[in-house]
């Protein structure tokens, strides 16, 4: 774990919880970069229902990185 993790509080979750927290990070950026290289047009015509996962990553994302900020800097195993 990060010395910045530690110092805010991630000291306090497990490591698996910790791996939790940023695999979910990590799945959920990879997700919104994918639903944001889609076109408008398959948004619009073909799934429109993709755009609400879109916005739901992106927030989720921000979510996760203000409560733990160490997501920002990476976490590396101990």
């Amino acid at each position: 774990m990060s010395d910045l993790a530690k110092e805010l509080g991630a000291g306090t979750l497990t490591s698996e919880q910790v791996g939790a927290i940023t695999h979910a990070w990590l799945d959920l950026s990879t997700s919104q970069e994918q639903f944001e290289s889609l076109s408008d047009w398959v948004l619009d015509s073909i799934a429109p229902d993709i755009g609400h996962l879109a916005i739901a990553c992106r927030d989720s994302v921000k979510e996760l990185e203000d409560a733990f900020p160490f997501l920002l800097e990476g976490v590396e195993d101990e």
